[in-house]
């Protein structure tokens, strides 16, 4: 036996030895070297891990040090100079992250001026080390990195860095150098909550408007602090003029000279805002750097997209004028194309309000209003926690979703099974017989208006969009405030009915034709299930529409056998047998269409959902072009009136639009007449471009069409929620009505690089 313990101990010892030796050996020697012994930079490729587990993350940075008196670039080097550029070569497997830049200096020699760094700098980068690396190998980083550095001569070069680092059972930090990097990472600016930038830009200047979020301290500030803007585009600005700085109602107003070499209007104004709060505040406030992304609006428009004041009067002013068209939103809501799905139920439950004594049916609306709020608070929830964890989420997103489209399906093809009469167990639209002698279910009522509610708000109605967008930018309380009035507006008229005896009077007397009522009724539901069956196709490719058939045929088969020998009659142990092969059938189902969801929207061969590829050789059909801020901007600045579609195959709303007014004849007319470009932004799926393209109109929810005019000028008409083919055309004639030449872009000469030689200029 002691020998046996001995050998274990043995075997033990000699398993822990490379452990043991990793902990103990030093780090791989990183690839440090001057560019060349004339040239006056230093640079460095270093590793915050002395070794790495295969699947994790190598942290790694460009370390650039300049001679004293020299500077490097940002990832935009203004007027003069050149950002440092890096090309990774990798072993097979491996990925690397995009550089992260932190916030620069504003390096002046008059005319001109550049954005960079005058001292030691770190652009932070990761490897990502794939599973299959083998542990005992070695993870090899190598890279080719241009470089300019300037004083009053530039000087420019190519270096090759490389560092090694082992592939271990488990990832071991270099503490130094991590806490270097993490120096580092808190100058790199970041998009910060609650603040909104918008920007306006003629031949006079740029606007650049900021709104902090009411607990800033720059709010409270009467005198404007010092601000830097660091653009990231050539041919905006003059990098040279400092901004002038006002303080706005709601916030600051920067006032920045335009580049002499400007063409045309950018859509968006993008960079890094440095906001030195300690100037105005008299204290030790620390420098604020943020991302901006500030879509650029007609200056007439500036004042008009500010958004309200979040203290004070005004603040209040808001949430309850926000609160007021959420309820009226609400109400509409009922009328749109969203809730045909779900009339079936809302009309049952009417039926059922009349069917019994008036404190039976306001018993059963206000657990029907319960399941509305309480599930509305619910996705609220959900879509805050999704936007405070960085995800660009709107209102809709659970149905972006292919798996949660699935699970909705089965949901209500159960709804219809039930309301059919195959089962039983908790009637969906009320438990009638033919003499509607039994009160509706409580769990039943609550879960009605859980379904409604699921169905019901992904879309938009008239004054809802203006709430929604409120809500969600404006913190939590707004937010449950707006939702709630929300849900109010999509139950009160049934409330009404409920409350008012003379409204149950006028409603028909119960009797048998309820059982058929509600037979008929559930023809609804699976009109419901090929709708969302389509669109789960169109999300996920055929493949999980034909998982969800699967699905649906297996929960059939369960619910089926719950109803035939489930029920109170049957012996115990063939109640127990229905139930379990139910609850089986449900959970197989569900895996079905989650799994199938899953693989199917992240497989790189399906197309994207809703995708707009151009259809000209369709006889009638529109080309549609998929919408990037990159083509939209390339169609204003050649002339052509742009209408950009914000649309999604769930909303119902969308569908509608996209047949009565983009499919008339007048329409299409109008299009070719003023030669207009159609690009759809698709929100079928979860597509942050998107996402943001719509927060930068402060909206949040489809349908939203916009037009562009042709002249670069003019302020983008915004169209209403639902469209006739006459407020289409009569837009399209607005956009095309005034129109201002194209300017053409003229050559940036500020300066030249030439690969190791010197230049006389300044910087």
């Amino acid at each position: 036996m002691m020998i046996h313990i001995r050998i274990l101990l043995a075997v033990l010892a000699a398993a822990m030895l490379p452990i043991s030796a990793l902990a103990q050996s030093p780090p791989q020697a990183p690839s440090l070297v001057r560019a060349a012994p004339e040239q006056p930079v230093e640079v460095e490729l270093r590793s915050a891990a002395r070794a790495v587990a295969p699947g994790d993350t190598i942290p790694v940075a460009i370390r650039l040090l300049p001679n004293r008196g020299y500077h490097t670039y940002w990832r935009h080097s203004g007027d003069v100079g050149s950002a440092p550029a890096v090309t990774w070569r990798l072993l097979e497997g491996f990925t690397a992250a995009p550089l992260r830049w932190p916030a620069p200096e504003r390096i002046e020699a008059p005319p001109l001026a550049s954005y960079g760094y005058e001292g030691e700098v770190h652009l932070l980068g990761a490897v990502h080390v794939p599973t299959s690396a083998r542990v005992g190998s070695t993870a090899k980083v190598e890279a080719t990195l241009t470089w300019v550095v300037c004083l009053e001569e530039c000087y420019s070069g190519d270096v090759d860095v490389a560092l090694a680092v082992p592939v271990a059972a488990r990832t071991v930090p270099d503490e130094a150098v991590a806490r270097v990097f993490a120096a580092e990472a808190a100058r790199i600016p970041a998009r910060r909550d609650g603040w909104t930038f918008r920007a306006a830009a003629d031949s006079a200047g740029v606007l650049l408007h900021v709104y902090p979020p009411g607990e800033a301290a720059i709010a409270a500030v009467g005198t404007a602090p010092r601000v830097q803007f660091f653009i990231d585009s050539a041919g905006v600005i003059d990098h040279a003029a400092k901004p002038g700085v006002r303080t706005i109602p709601t916030g600051l107003e920067l006032q920045i000279g335009r580049s002499a070499y400007a063409a045309g209007t950018p859509s968006r104004i993008t960079g890094v805002l440095a906001i030195d709060t300690a100037a105005s505040a008299g204290g030790d406030a620390p420098r604020m750097v943020m991302e901006v992304d500030a879509p650029v609006v007609a200056r007439a428009q500036l004042a008009a997209v500010a958004p309200p004041a979040s203290g004070g009067a005004g603040g209040w002013i808001a949430l309850l004028t926000a609160g007021l068209l959420a309820l009226l939103g609400g109400t509409l809501l009922n009328l749109m194309p969203c809730v045909l799905p779900v009339l079936s139920i809302k009309a049952l439950g009417m039926a059922e309000a009349a069917a019994h004594d008036g404190r039976t049916a306001r018993r059963h609306v206000g657990l029907f209003g319960a399941g509305v709020l309480v599930s509305m608070w619910a996705l609220v929830g959900v879509l805050l926690a999704l936007r405070a964890a960085g995800t660009e989420a709107g209102w809709g997103y659970q149905l972006q979703n292919p798996a949660t489209v699935g699970a909705l399906a089965l949901l209500v093809f159960a709804a219809g099974l039930n309301m059919m009469g195959v089962f039983d167990l908790m009637p969906v639209g009320g438990g009638l017989s033919a003499a509607a002698s039994r009160a509706p279910r409580d769990v039943e009522a609550f879960l009605s208006g859980v379904l409604v509610t699921a169905l019901a708000t992904p879309c938009s109605a008239p004054f809802l969009a203006a709430a929604v967008a409120y809500a969600v930018t404006a913190g939590a309380v707004p937010s449950f405030v707006v939702f709630t009035a929300l849900g109010l507006g999509l139950v009160w008229p049934l409330a009404l009915v409920a409350s008012v005896p003379r409204l149950r009077a006028r409603l028909p007397r119960p009797g048998a034709w309820m059982v058929t009522l509600r037979q008929v009724l559930a023809f609804p539901l699976f009109a419901t299930v090929v709708w969302l069956g389509w669109v789960l196709g169109r999300q996920a490719g055929v493949g999980a529409l034909v998982a969800l058939l699967a699905a649906c045929t297996l929960l059939a088969f369960g619910l089926w056998a719950l109803g035939r020998f489930g029920t109170l009659a049957a012996p115990a142990g063939r109640r127990r047998l229905a139930q379990g092969l139910a609850i089986a059938s449900a959970a197989g189902a569900i895996a079905l269409v989650w799994g199938a969801g899953a693989q199917g929207g992240s497989m790189p061969g399906v197309a994207q959902a809703g995708s707009a590829a151009p259809a000209s050789g369709i006889d009638g059909a529109l080309a549609w072009r998929p919408y990037s801020a990159e083509l939209l901007e390339a169609q204003r600045d050649s002339g052509r009136v742009v209408l950009v579609d914000f649309t999604a195959d769930w909303c119902l709303t969308c569908q509608v639009n996209e047949r009565v007014a983009f499919g008339s004849g007048a329409v299409r007319a109008a299009i070719r007449d003023h030669g207009v470009t159609l690009l759809k932004a698709d929100w079928t799926t979860r597509d942050p471009a998107v996402t943001h393209a719509l927060a930068a109109f402060g909206r949040n929810s489809v349908p939203f069409v916009v037009i562009y005019p042709r002249a670069r000028d003019a302020a983008p008409i915004i169209l209403p929620t639902l469209l006739t083919s006459g407020i289409v055309t009569g837009a399209f004639q607005r956009a095309a009505a005034s129109s201002s030449p194209v300017q053409t872009s003229a050559a940036l000469t500020s300066g030249r690089i030439v690969s190791s030689s010197s230049i006389e200029t300044t910087p």
